[in-house]
């Protein structure tokens, strides 16, 4: 598990963190309205490659293809390896995990970005967890609240590979301590951390996993684009 702060790049870093990105996705980053997602797209999409090349380190980081299923997950396409990858970005963070022979979700949201927590709540969440936001009268801790489960949920929908088709209220989270349960009875090992003014969970399906979290800087992922 990896994260990288975006305030933290330098604007002389930006074009040879963008040159690690294959065609379609530098098209796909030129399509954000806004400089802001871009460039958390960019990094999103760098740090996985990057990260990828440190377990294939024969493999530049240039060179790793992917694909998507129906629902939106990403897989290695070429070369072909036992390696699981999700990724997640928003304006200030981006965040990307590997797993080697099981399925993996990562989710990062800024927990400053303005939502009607208790609203989405009692429309997407487990009854049990918009409970919880109701209970909660200080609209600071009702945010935190949120977005604690709300990131889980995404790491957990992520690792599963079927995303929001799933419904976020067929998982309900506990956050002490942190589990998921699943009304179809499958298990879900989960992590949360919080790093300035964001929230990243990850999820792994089944059980055993290990999290471990650090951060990167683009100076290492840029020399890891010139290793080869």
């Amino acid at each position: 598990m990896s994260f990288i702060d975006i305030a933290a790049i330098a604007d002389d870093e930006w074009p040879r963190l963008a040159a690690l990105l294959d065609e379609t996705e530098s098209a796909r980053a030129q399509r954000f309205a806004f400089e802001s997602d871009r460039r958390a797209f960019v990094a999103a999409h760098a740090l996985l490659r990057a990260r990828l090349s440190r377990h294939a380190t024969n493999i530049s980081p240039a060179e790793w293809r992917f694909g998507a299923t129906p629902h939106g997950k990403p897989f290695l396409r070429a070369p072909v390896t036992s390696l699981d990858v999700s990724l997640s970005h928003t304006r200030g963070m981006a965040a990307a995990a590997i797993a080697s022979g099981r399925q993996i979700g990562v989710d990062v949201e800024s927990a400053l970005t303005p939502r009607n927590a208790l609203n989405v709540a009692e429309r997407y969440f487990a009854p049990q967890e918009a409970a919880l936001l109701r209970a909660e009268s200080d609209p600071f801790a009702q945010s935190e609240l949120f977005f604690a489960i709300w990131t889980l949920k995404e790491a957990v929908l992520k690792a599963d590979g079927r995303g929001l088709a799933r419904g976020l209220d067929s998982l309900v989270v506990n956050l002490s301590p942190l589990a998921i349960s699943s009304g179809s009875g499958e298990t879900y090992g989960v992590a949360q951390w919080r790093r300035g003014g964001f929230f990243i969970a990850a999820a792994a399906c089944g059980d055993g996993a290990d999290f471990r979290l650090e951060e990167a800087r683009a100076a290492a992922l840029i020399d890891a684009g010139g290793m080869i």
